[in-house]
């Protein structure tokens, strides 16, 4: 008797010592006592997905939810599917058990389970188990208790919903919520919950990508168990079976590859929130794809863009090829790959020169040069129009992107050792060489620098001076500006680059650059034609615009106005929609006055009456001279120095009977005032046949005769026109009487 007692002593008490006691001998998993993670992804600013990527092991997984964050249809119907007694039992479901053994031993084979989610979630985290055998169960068993021991319900279920596997790599019902619907996890109806947790049972056979209709009987008994359970009513359990389900496959997105492949290297969590902007990123790409598709026969593959927004650094676009998928280089990164800029570089010679005491109405002359290095022995730039343009301004020379302009007058400041250091505070990396390695020719664009660094100098310009770096990641650290240009003198440069007026020699008075609101735009082409580009500013946001190709080859006609022009124009105009342009205002020490262009020199109501004027701005008062009587000849044409004598001759000459040296003699001289030579001519669809009639005028000839192998010409009482087409045609005057020649050309494009 007194054995069994002992015995009904011992075996309550060894099944006590078994319930609760022993599972705590056995250790749970490390990989479930770590935080679940999730897989990398970025966003925009607004947390629009760009991409999703895959951990370690192949999968993908969104940021864990909590118990409260999963919609109560999903809890039901997981648990209808896998455990439906898990908020009474305690690890294990004794009842199941017993219902698996009773059907498994009729069946005389394996046909029912009774594995809980605490043992679901016990395998999952447990690496490595092999072969189920009675051991392996045993032990998963009593880590479950264990588990069900140490933690509450809610913190098993929602550890549950973050680690399983729901298949096409994805890991998490908040992952599966995106991939498979392209839903946020609260969204779901519950037919959508219903199909999600049909899928863990066997995520390899039931996928619904490639067979939808071998998911949906499992999903409707389930629909049914939540129903049998009362968790669905009546009229929500027939919904839910009338619902049609529609896929739709998200893998986290593909936005903006060439500004996330930047980023990779620098994940520093799994959620990478960047500056930026998915709609106009969106906006931006459709530009270039479309842009591009109209220079297909002009060989002109890819093109790079850059938007910042100059208040914070931000870069709210970046697009770095016409097709990320393109084959012939679309992965290549053009805001990133060093390109030759062109002219794009000279505004920061001009900025310096002002910095120096220089004036937008300081002359420069444009005439033929060479000069004496030290690598290449002597260097002689010359103008994109292979002609020279005499007196300029700087305003003129700079509006008009001259070359030999800007090569004098980088030389007046110091030459290649004074720009490149500014250069490079304003963040050009790829500057890597000696001043003398690049010589003067830095400033027309002989060295390769980045678009997006190029474009954030400018942002220099745009902030009047204030330098910050750009970034790409809207949680970075916020950086100081720091003072690197003049405010004045960067206003100047603003003025002269949003100046219509002073580049309209070499552009036209209607280019692409023309915009309806007030922007500062400066072109730039390498000298082999192989990029193009174009950046400008307002004081919101600046625009980085690079094209050409990735193999390095020449493009085939292609200047600022017709490859990177318009699609900085198609960019500036979509912000402008959204964020209406404003412009700076002139600060308190920048004065004005007239000038005469011709010589530079301030006219006032003392001065002799000049046949030329212009309002030019000045800083601090540092006023030019005075214009005097002396300046002038009895016809009031500028006396030039004896350096332009040669020039003041030639056909080059576009000031005619407005200028004279004391060294040019009277000889008879025939002259094309009208075209000047390099004259872009822009056909405009909206106007009458298409604006392709341009009058020619001479100077100097008694018997004009008119000529053109390339385009018509037609006399029209005592006018002659010519007949405008596309492309470069040269014009040609003869004087019958005196037997002189003159010719000029023009650039004609179509809008």
């Amino acid at each position: 008797m007194r054995r069994w007692k002992a015995i009904l002593i011992t075996l309550p008490a060894l099944a006590a010592a078994g319930w609760w006691g022993v599972p705590w001998l056995v250790p749970l998993p490390e990989a479930l006592l770590k935080p679940a993670t999730s897989s990398t992804r970025y966003l925009a600013r607004d947390g629009t997905p760009l991409r999703h990527l895959l951990d370690e092991n192949g999968h993908r997984s969104a940021p864990p939810v909590t118990f409260a964050e999963i919609p109560q249809p999903l809890v039901h119907a997981l648990l209808a599917a896998e455990d439906k007694r898990f908020f009474s039992h305690g690890g294990i479901d004794l009842f199941a058990i017993a219902r698996a053994v009773r059907d498994n031993a009729r069946s005389g084979r394996v046909v029912s389970g009774a594995s809980t989610v605490h043992q679901q979630l016990i395998k999952n985290t447990t690496p490595g188990t092999g072969k189920r055998t009675l051991w392996v169960k045993l032990v998963e068993a009593l880590r479950a208790r264990h588990l069900a021991m140490s933690w509450s319900h809610d913190e098993v279920f929602a550890a549950y919903v973050n680690r399983i596997s729901f298949g096409n790599l994805m890991t998490g019902a908040a992952t599966a919520a995106s991939g498979y619907f392209h839903k946020p996890l609260g969204d779901l109806t519950p037919a959508e919950c219903a199909l999600l947790a049909a899928l863990p049972q066997s995520p390899a056979r039931l996928n619904p990508f490639r067979n939808l209709n071998a998911v949906l009987p499992r999903q409707r008994r389930i629909l049914d168990q939540m129903h049998a359970l009362g968790w669905l009513s009546d009229e929500q359990h027939r919904v839910a079976l009338d619902q049609s389900i529609v896929l739709q496959r998200f893998s986290g997105g593909f936005e903006a590859p060439h500004a996330v492949e930047m980023l990779r290297g620098e994940a520093r969590s799994s959620t990478i929130r960047t500056t930026l902007d998915a709609t106009l990123q969106q906006h931006v790409e459709t530009i270039i794809a479309q842009r591009l598709e109209a220079l297909k026969g002009r060989h002109v593959s890819h093109g790079a863009v850059v938007v910042i927004e100059n208040a914070t650094g931000a870069v709210l676009a970046l697009a770095g090829s016409r097709d990320f998928f393109a084959s012939d280089g679309g992965q290549l990164n053009g805001a990133w790959a060093p390109h030759s800029p062109g002219s794009a570089m000279k505004p920061f010679t001009y900025e310096i020169a002002f910095e120096r005491g220089a004036m937008p109405a300081s002359i420069v002359a444009d005439l033929p040069i060479e000069f004496t290095t030290t690598t290449s022995g002597t260097y002689r730039p010359e103008n994109y129009s292979l002609r020279s343009y005499g007196p300029m301004t700087y305003r003129n020379a700079l509006g008009n992107s001259l070359n030999i302009s800007a090569v004098r007058v980088l030389d007046s400041i110091g030459g290649a050792e004074t720009l490149l250091p500014r250069l490079r505070e304003l963040g050009l990396t790829t500057l890597t060489e000696d001043a003398a390695h690049y010589g003067l020719g830095l400033t027309i664009g002989n060295a390769s620098v980045r678009l997006i660094e190029l474009a954030n100098a400018y942002a220099c310009l745009a902030r009047l001076g204030r330098f910050k770096p750009w970034t790409l990641r809207a949680e970075a650290p916020a950086v100081e500006e720091r003072r690197l240009l003049g405010e004045n003198e960067s206003w100047l440069v603003a003025d002269i680059l949003s100046d219509n007026q002073a580049r309209e020699m070499s552009f036209g008075s209607h280019s692409v650059l023309r915009l309806p609101f007030k922007c500062a735009v400066k072109t730039g082409t390498s000298s082999t034609f192989r990029d193009n580009w174009t950046l400008g500013y307002t004081p919101e946001f600046t625009v980085g615009v690079w094209v050409g190709n990735f193999d390095n080859t020449p493009m085939q006609d292609v200047s600022g106005v017709t490859g990177a022009g318009p699609i900085f124009r198609d960019v500036m105009l979509h912000l402008h929609e959204k964020h209406p342009a404003t412009w700076f205002e002139r600060p308190a020490a920048v004065t004005h006055a007239r000038i005469d262009p011709r010589t530079g020199r301030r006219l006032t109501p003392q001065t002799p009456p000049a046949r030329v004027s212009r309002e030019e701005y000045f800083v601090g008062g540092k006023m030019p001279p005075i214009a005097q009587a002396a300046d002038y000849d009895t016809r009031g044409r500028a006396i030039l120095p004896r350096e332009y004598a040669e020039w003041v001759r030639s056909s080059a000459n576009w000031l005619g009977d407005l200028v004279t040296t004391a060294e040019t003699d009277a000889r008879p001289m025939l002259r094309i005032t009208h075209p000047i030579p390099g004259t872009v001519v822009i056909l405009d669809p909206d106007i009458r046949n298409h604006g392709n009639r341009l009058l020619l005028q001479s100077a100097g000839a008694m018997e004009p005769h008119w000529s053109s192998k390339t385009i018509e010409l037609r006399k029209e009482a005592d006018h002659t026109f010519a007949i405008l087409k596309p492309g470069r045609h040269e014009i040609e005057v003869h004087d019958e009487a005196s037997g002189l020649s003159a010719k000029t050309f023009v650039i004609v494009q179509e809008e």
